[in-house]
């Protein structure tokens, strides 16, 4: 049960960093350049890789198994570009939802080149999940439709970027048949190869685009604490909700792990989002309106049915 416990952990961080990079997109950046602010993920890549070295012995890998590690944050890191720019289009809620692709490419992923098994039932219950974004797409009038549109692009092709990376964590650093007691020093160090891929690409980014740069600073100058007191709180969630994840895939199922992570997730967002958008509009940042909750919770509906089927 320890990867449904990393799970629950994962579903409630990731809620609350996603309603923090909602607001950040929206309130500081308005909208322009938002992945500018992953120029302040570098210190905290930083801190985390010492962190990792000092707590957990890093052991001798391949080389060809380290190049793969740090593609793999590379990936990661590349694909959050898309992310952010998917958030300028849609509230947390929206994107929680679309991100409901990703299981279905776990499932064929895992299918193709881990060997997992396919049922019938799992079949249908992915299908029904894929359903999710569909009712919001639909639900929108015909100007959100487009925006919707776009949204769900950007975040299926990062969707798309984040499962391929997962799963050459899983089958090509040599992790795959991992033990959760004799070899989380190996698992440790696999992460902060990747890690050291996220810092190693936003760097070059950070280097190469001056205009990442000017957009980033404005922010700061302008802002201050109120940017830079949420920013760090995300930039600290991050490193505990990967290596959760990661560890998570490692040992149980990855298409079950990322069902059952999005499903939560969804519901967390939906609940959180309510919550927030009542007692702290300028932060929950959710239309409230009678229509587009019954969409969501529509939404919601579908992706726990498909979790039932999965069980």
């Amino acid at each position: 049960m320890l990867w449904l416990i990393l799970v629950i952990f994962i579903a409630v961080a990731s809620s609350f960093s996603t309603y923090l990079d909602n607001y950040i997109t929206d309130v500081h950046f308005k909208g322009r350049k938002p992945q500018a602010q992953k120029l302040f993920a570098l210190p905290i890549y930083v801190i985390t890789c010492i962190i990792i070295a000092l707590i957990f012995p890093l052991q001798e890998l391949p080389l060809h198994a380290i190049a793969i590690l740090i593609g793999v944050g590379a990936i990661n890191a590349l694909s959050n570009i898309l992310y952010y720019k998917a958030l300028i289009d849609e509230n947390s809620t929206g994107a929680t939802i679309f991100s409901q692709l990703e299981p279905l490419l776990y499932l064929v992923l895992g299918w193709t080149l881990l060997g997992q098994h396919i049922t019938g039932t799992e079949v249908v219950a992915f299908m029904l999940i894929l359903l999710a974004p569909l009712i919001i797409i639909f639900s929108a009038n015909k100007r959100s439709k487009k925006l919707e549109i776009r949204a769900i692009t950007l975040l299926a092709i990062f969707s798309a970027l984040q499962v391929t990376a997962n799963i050459i964590f899983i089958k090509f650093s040599g992790l795959d048949d991992i033990t959760v007691n004799s070899d989380v020093n190996i698992f440790a160090t696999a992460f902060f190869f990747t890690v050291l891929g996220n810092l190693i690409a936003d760097s070059i980014l950070a280097v190469t685009l001056k205009s990442w740069r000017t957009r980033f600073w404005n922010v700061v100058k302008k802002a201050k604490y109120k940017y830079l007191i949420p920013a760090a709180i995300n930039e600290i969630i991050f490193a505990p909700v990967q290596f959760a994840y990661r560890f998570a895939l490692i040992i149980a199922p990855v298409a079950i792990v990322s069902v059952t992570a999005n499903a939560l997730i969804l519901i967390v967002t939906f609940a959180m989002g309510i919550i927030l958008s009542i007692i702290w509009p300028i932060f929950g940042r959710e239309k409230l309106k009678k229509r587009i909750i019954l969409a969501h919770l529509a939404a919601i509906v579908l992706t726990i049915v498909g979790i039932l089927l999965l069980g």
